[in-house]
C-alpha cells in the first residue's frame, strides 16, 4: 500500500514526493521506529510526539502524519508530512477503513483477565478454518488496536493473506471498548470474565466494569454472535443485549462456554495435572473430543473453552480443535515453569495480577503433587483504588486457608495481604510462614537464599512491580 492510497483512505492531500512510497510498517514511537515506516505523531496523555517528528524522520521514517507543525520543522521534513485534523483519529480511521475494505470476519476478545491467552488459543483453534491473523502481544487499546491492524500489511504482508482476524480489546474506563468496536466491528464478540481490574476508575465497582465490558456485545455487527462465559453471572447476563438486538431484527445471538449446565461448549471429566496442565473432554454442539491442554493452571480451561466456542462457531470439528489446543504454549511471564539446578521449580506468572487471578494461582499450587514446600511470592496488585488494602487482605485470608506453605509479599499493599494471611494462619494453628519485602530485587535475594530442592514456587504481581526480575538472582 502506498502513501497515496493511505492519504486517499483518510481524505488527506498527499505531497507528490510521497505518493509512490510504500511504507514497510507503522509506528508511534520515535525511539524504535525503523527505516521505511510511517510515523504517527500522537498527542497522548503524557507526551506530544510532534516534538519527535524530526527525530523519527532522521531515523529513516518514510513519512509522518501530524496535526500541527512542530517547532523547528525544516522545509525538507515538512514536505514528508501528511497533515490530519487529529493524528490519533487518523490512525484509528485508517485501521477502520482497512478492515472495512478487507471485509472478512473479526473476532474481538475482552475480559478482566486472560485476554492474551484466550486470543492465542483462539488463533490455534481457528487454524483449521483458514489463515488466522491474531494481534501481537497485548495491542488492545486505542493506540494498540490500530497498530495491530497495521501489522496485517507490514513487512511485506497483505491483508488478503488472512481469512479471519482475532483482536484483543482492553479498557481502563467506560467507552473505550465502544470506540474499539467502531474501529474493528466484531462478527464474534468474546467476553471472558469480569473481575476487579482497573476498579479505581469505576466508582460503581464490578457492575461498572461489567457494563464497560458489555460494550463489545453492543458493538457487534448486525448479524454478530456474542460468546459468553456461563460461569460468570455478570458475563452471562450480557446475553440479554444480544437478545434485544435480535428483537430489533438484526440476527445477533449468544453462545455460552464454561462449566455451567447452560454452556454450549463445556469441559467434562476434568483432570488437573499440576505443572503438566489439564486434561478434559471437550463437549461442543458438534460432538466431543479428548483434550490435553499443556498450560499450567485449571483456569486456562475456561480460556480454552472460549477458543473452542469461537472455532465451533466457524465450523471447526471438536477433534480438530482438540488437536490444536494440544499445541498451546504459555506467553512470556504467563505461567512458564522454570526448573533450576537446585532441584526446585519456579512458575513465572508475573505478567500481571488481580485478586481473582492471584487466588487461581494459589489454587494451582495446591494441585502440584509431591512438592516439598509450596511457596507463593505475591506482588502488590495495583489499580484497585480505595478498596486496595481490603482486597489484598481478603486474598491473604484465602491464601492462609490454602495449601501454600510460605508466602512472601512484595511492595505496597502486599503488606496487608501478608498481615491478613499471618493472622488467619495463627487463628488456624500457625502453619503458614510469611515475610514481606518492598522491592522485586529484595524478593530475588530472599528467593535465592530460601529456595531448596523440591520446592514449587509461584510468582505473581502487577506489571508495575516487575516481579519477574527477582529471577535474575537465581543461578541459570
Amino acid at each position: 500500500m502506498t502513501i497515496a492510497e493511505i492519504a486517499a483512505l483518510l481524505g488527506l492531500p498527499c505531497p507528490t514526493a510521497l505518493q509512490a512510497i510504500a511504507p514497510i510498517g507503522f509506528s508511534i514511537d520515535s525511539r524504535t521506529i525503523r527505516a521505511g515506516e510511517i510515523f504517527f505523531a500522537i498527542h497522548g496523555k503524557r507526551l506530544d510526539a510532534h516534538a519527535f517528528v524530526p527525530e523519527a524522520l532522521a531515523r529513516g521514517a518514510c513519512a509522518a502524519v501530524i496535526h500541527r507543525d512542530p517547532p523547528g520543522l525544516s522545509a525538507a521534513d515538512a514536505a514528508r508530512c501528511l497533515r490530519a485534523p487529529d493524528t490519533l483519529r487518523a490512525m484509528q480511521d485508517l485501521a477502520s477503513a482497512l478492515l472495512a475494505r478487507w471485509g472478512r470476519p473479526i473476532v474481538g476478545i475482552t475480559g478482566s483477565m486472560g485476554k492474551t491467552t484466550a486470543k492465542d488459543l483462539t488463533e490455534l483453534a481457528l487454524a483449521p478454518y483458514g489463515r488466522v491473523y491474531a494481534s501481537v502481544g497485548n495491542l488492545n487499546n486505542e493506540y494498540g488496536l490500530p497498530l495491530a491492524v497495521f501489522k496485517m500489511l507490514s513487512d511485506g504482508r497483505r491483508m488478503d493473506d488472512y481469512d479471519v482476524a482475532v483482536l484483543e480489546m482492553g479498557m481502563n474506563e467506560k467507552g473505550e471498548i465502544a470506540r474499539l468496536c467502531e474501529i474493528a466491528p466484531p462478527d464474534v464478540s468474546v467476553v471472558l470474565n469480569v473481575a476487579p481490574v482497573h476498579i479505581e476508575n469505576f466508582p460503581d465497582g464490578l457492575e461498572g466494569i461489567a457494563e464497560a465490558k458489555a460494550e463489545i456485545v453492543r458493538g457487534l455487527k448486525p448479524d454478530g454472535v456474542a460468546i459468553l462465559n456461563a460461569d460468570d453471572p455478570r458475563v452471562a447476563r450480557m446475553a440479554a443485549i444480544a437478545t434485544a438486538r435480535r428483537q430489533d431484527h438484526s440476527g445477533a445471538q449468544a453462545m455460552y462456554f464454561g462449566r455451567h449446565a447452560a454452556a454450549h461448549v463445556t469441559a467434562l471429566d476434568v483432570e488437573p495435572r499440576g505443572l503438566l496442565g489439564s486434561a478434559f473432554t471437550l463437549s461442543t454442539l458438534g460432538g466431543t473430543a479428548p483434550v490435553e491442554l499443556p498450560l499450567i493452571g485449571e483456569h486456562h480451561i475456561s480460556n480454552a473453552l472460549a477458543a473452542a466456542a469461537v472455532a465451533t462457531r466457524f465450523g471447526v470439528a471438536p477433534e480438530a480443535i482438540a488437536a490444536q489446543l494440544k499445541l498451546a504454549r504459555p506467553g512470556a511471564h504467563r505461567g512458564v515453569a522454570r526448573r533450576y539446578a537446585g532441584g526446585f521449580t519456579v512458575v513465572d506468572d508475573a505478567y500481571n495480577s488481580n485478586p481473582a487471578a492471584l487466588l487461581e494461582a494459589t489454587r494451582l499450587l495446591g494441585q502440584v503433587p509431591n512438592a516439598q514446600r509450596r511457596i507463593l511470592i505475591a506482588g502488590e496488585m495495583r489499580e484497585l483504588g480505595e478498596q486496595s488494602a481490603a482486597l489484598h487482605a481478603d486474598c491473604g485470608t484465602a491464601i492462609a486457608r490454602s495449601a501454600v506453605d510460605i508466602l512472601l509479599g512484595v511492595g505496597g499493599h502486599a503488606r496487608a495481604l501478608v498481615e491478613a494471611a499471618q493472622a488467619e494462619s495463627d487463628r488456624r494453628g500457625g502453619r503458614l510462614a510469611t515475610a514481606f519485602v518492598e522491592t522485586a530485587a529484595e524478593a530475588g535475594a530472599w528467593l535465592a537464599a530460601q529456595a531448596r530442592e523440591g520446592d514449587v514456587i509461584l510468582i505473581k504481581g502487577s506489571r508495575g512491580v516487575r516481579l519477574e526480575t527477582c529471577l535474575e538472582a537465581l543461578p541459570a
